[in-house]
């Protein structure tokens, strides 16, 4: 009875697993692609990453009069981050549909706080900066001018540390690095994309070194290139061969 029970839900349970290929595998190519968009736009703008750590006088004025391809770029950021969440939810559904996995709850768990984390962080580019930058060239006095800086400062360091160091450097690198262990343990993938998943979630943590005052210009750059190729290639595996049967697909 049990056998038959089992054959009855095979075709079921084979459909969804392709059905969740095809979706886990296009949301992973956009994300890999979708971070060149910011790149490209803030990057013209506002010289971005590197922007990050200008002081008021310069990132206030530059702001307000970029501000249209600020916005675009900050908005389109703030996609890619939300898409982080439902990307890392979507390879846990996909995973556990071809093995029993545990960890869920974990990888999604720190998807989540990453995106929240991001979230914040971005809209300080979006809202009060903005307003930082008119008041800043609103006023030519000096005193005002100091305290408009000290408010940029502050929020600008706030805002970074929980987007930039709490929700990239830590929850993402976590979040990619569990799903990375489940892969391996459970051979649910291949398993050297769990092996460059592991490499990706380092390379991110890594960034993490600005909380104790280190650079971390080319960590960034690096450590985001790798979990970029990552999103990539899991992308391109899902597509191509995630849809088969597990031994068939892994193999």
């Amino acid at each position: 009875m049990n056998s038959v029970q089992s054959s009855a839900l095979a075709p079921s349970s084979a459909s969804d697993s392709k059905g969740l290929a095809r979706w886990a595998g296009a949301l992973s190519l956009v994300q890999g692609l979708l971070l060149f968009v910011p790149l490209t736009v803030l990057g013209a703008a506002i010289n971005w990453p590197e922007s990050l750590s200008d002081p008021a006088e310069i990132a206030l004025p530059r702001i307000l009069e970029q501000e249209s391809g600020v916005r675009l770029g900050y908005v389109s950021y703030l996609i890619y981050s939300v898409l982080f969440a439902i990307t890392m939810i979507l390879l846990v559904r996909y995973a556990k549909s071809r093995k029993a996995m545990g960890l869920g709850s974990m990888i999604t768990g720190f998807a989540i706080a990453s995106t929240v984390a991001r979230c914040i962080g971005i809209i300080r580019w979006l809202v009060p900066v903005p307003v930082l930058a008119e008041l800043y060239a609103a006023t030519a006095d000096e005193s005002e001018r100091t305290a408009i800086s000290v408010a940029f400062e502050a929020l600008n360091s706030f805002g970074g540390t929980i987007g930039e160091a709490l929700g990239v450097s830590i929850f993402a690198a976590i979040s990619i690095g569990l799903f990375a262990i489940a892969v391996l343990k459970t051979k649910a993938m291949p398993a050297w994309l769990g092996i460059f998943g592991l490499i990706a979630a380092l390379s991110i943590l890594a960034t993490a070194v600005e909380l104790i005052g280190i650079d971390a210009s080319t960590l960034i750059f690096l450590g985001t290139t790798v979990v970029q190729l990552w999103f990539l290639a899991i992308g391109i595996w899902l597509l191509l061969r995630g849809g088969r049967p597990a031994a068939a697909a892994v193999g």
